[in-house]
């Protein structure tokens, strides 16, 4: 979801995915997401939609045994907090109630007004909303390649969830 032009997927392809969707509500991302498939040999195992996320997760088909949720940021100010946090815990949540036993769920957020801690308590909202056992493997962040400054928290913006449901 929010597939842009498609790197998680091309880390799926060439890591043996047997089949992988890229979804963007960008025609030309998914354009480019297509061509990057194809550089890899893979068009054959991949499929790009046009479509709006939040749309397309209403109505998820069941059986994607992994799932990442990589959406832009959407928490451009801390006034728009809320409606954000709002938004964050949806996605979660319809995405959960699509997704069989034993799959996994990547989901991250690169807002930097939202704290590292609020966007856990709200995958967490999400999994109870959902009612899904969901459990959570690993914190995620930015590598070390893309440092930030100790006197500017908010350059911690990358934060993601590795989470399995059962």
């Amino acid at each position: 979801m929010f597939s842009y032009t498609g790197g998680f997927s091309s880390y799926a392809l060439k890591g043996g995915a047997r089949s992988v969707v890229s979804l963007d509500s960008s025609q030309s991302a998914v354009e480019m997401a297509c061509r990057n498939a194809g550089l890899l040999d893979a068009a054959h195992k991949h499929t790009g939609l046009t479509e709006d996320a939040f749309d397309y997760l209403k109505k998820m088909p069941e059986g994607f045994d992994l799932v990442v949720l990589d959406p832009p940021a959407f928490v451009k100010s801390p006034r728009s907090r809320h409606r954000a946090v709002q938004a964050y815990k949806r996605i979660n949540a319809w995405a959960m109630k699509a997704m069989p036993s034993s799959s996994t769920l990547l989901t991250f957020s690169c807002s930097q007004h939202l704290g590292r801690e609020l966007f856990a308590s709200t995958v967490r909202a999400a999994a109870i909303e959902s009612g899904r056992e969901v459990r959570l493997l690993q914190h995620l962040q930015q590598s070390v390649d893309h440092p930030s400054r100790m006197e500017h928290p908010e350059g911690e913006y990358l934060k993601g969830l590795l989470l399995h449901l059962k």
